[in-house]
């Protein structure tokens, strides 16, 4: 099958430090080529892959850029326009406000479909060869936080609350001490080790020594990158019964969800009680690229018959990105 897809981020492929929704993309797209698919991508920047790259232009119809080569289209936004071939969209975020989606659109858990009123989703996978082996033994004596550290939805603030009231150190992957401009965030805690916006090895190897992820968001996490990538290099999850968190950590050795503060610290104070190997094999067998490659294919060979993926557009009547509430 011949894949096109599009995607319109500055951020080039492979992703480094920046850029979830890229590597997710990159996992995808190397997962369909090992599968003998041809793919190449209509995007802005070409990155390494100038040879299977269309330059995307916002000035011009989409229609105009997409040649007679791919067999389906897959767009990383909610394209609106026509096109003559077949194609799918699958929405990496949240509705801001009231909107529709395509109906052939693809969401990223059961929730995150539901709360557009859809039913279609896939599971993010990763490609795991890319982070190297987890850290089952001992790990050295720290928590991390994976995340905007200046978002109000990923709540760093609560996951240093939870590290500070039972004594436990947290690294911070995602953001600096002091933040200024747009949403600006400082901290003063003696407990918290800020890393800054890190990537590639000394992320991973900053995720595999921890104890675990602290992660209270206070939204409905579309799907959750930081926690598969946590899970995958052996350490537990900490967080909200939120979004897709229930669908992602529904087994009891991997970690535990709370809306409580008290609960959650109580929970972290045990982390030792979860299984590291557990947490490994899980994220492993279930969020990797191959299964997302598998589920996309049968998605597409649907699209390319006619069939639709939605029994109707989907759509959101608010903001499904409002603050959620947590207790004490």
């Amino acid at each position: 099958m011949r894949i096109l897809h599009a995607y319109a981020t500055r951020l080039p492929l492979p992703a480094k430090k920046y850029g979830g929704t890229e590597r997710v993309i990159w996992s995808l797209a190397q997962a369909q080529m090992r599968q003998g698919h041809e793919v190449k991508f209509l995007a802005r920047n070409a990155g390494e892959l100038a040879s299977q790259t269309l330059k995307y232009d916002r000035d011009k119809p989409v229609s105009e850029q997409i040649t007679d080569w791919p067999d389906v289209v897959h767009f990383h936004w909610p394209y609106e326009g026509e096109l003559d071939k077949p194609f799918l969209c699958t929405e990496h975020g949240n509705a801001g406000e009231a909107r529709t989606y395509p109906q052939n659109t693809v969401f990223l858990s059961e929730k995150h479909a539901s709360n557009h009123h859809a039913s279609c989703y896939v599971y993010n996978g990763l490609d795991w060869r890319d982070y190297g082996e987890p850290h089952t033994g001992k790990p050295d004596n720290y928590f991390h936080f994976l995340g905007k550290a200046r978002s109000a939805l990923k709540n760093l603030d609560g996951a240093v609350r939870i590290a500070g009231n039972v004594n436990e150190k947290l690294a911070v992957l995602g953001g600096n001490r002091f933040n200024f401009g747009r949403n600006p965030y400082f901290d003063f805690h003696l407990h918290t080790r800020f890393k800054g916006m890190v990537g590639g090895e000394e992320k991973h190897r900053l995720i595999r020594r921890s104890k675990g992820l602290i992660f209270p968001v206070r939204w409905h996490e579309p799907f959750g990158l930081a926690i598969t990538e946590s899970l995958f290099l052996g350490t537990p999850v900490f967080s909200t019964p939120y979004g897709s968190l229930p669908e992602l950590i529904n087994n009891a050795d991997v970690g535990f969800l709370s809306s409580s503060y008290k609960e959650l610290e109580q929970a972290v104070a045990q982390a030792d009680s979860f299984s590291r190997q557990a947490c490994h094999e899980y994220a492993r067998d279930v969020f990797n690229a191959e299964v997302m490659e598998q589920r996309y294919y049968k998605l597409y060979e649907e699209v390319i018959n006619g069939h639709v993926l939605n029994n109707a557009k989907p759509h959101a009547t608010g903001n499904v990105s409002e603050i959620l509430p947590m207790t004490d």
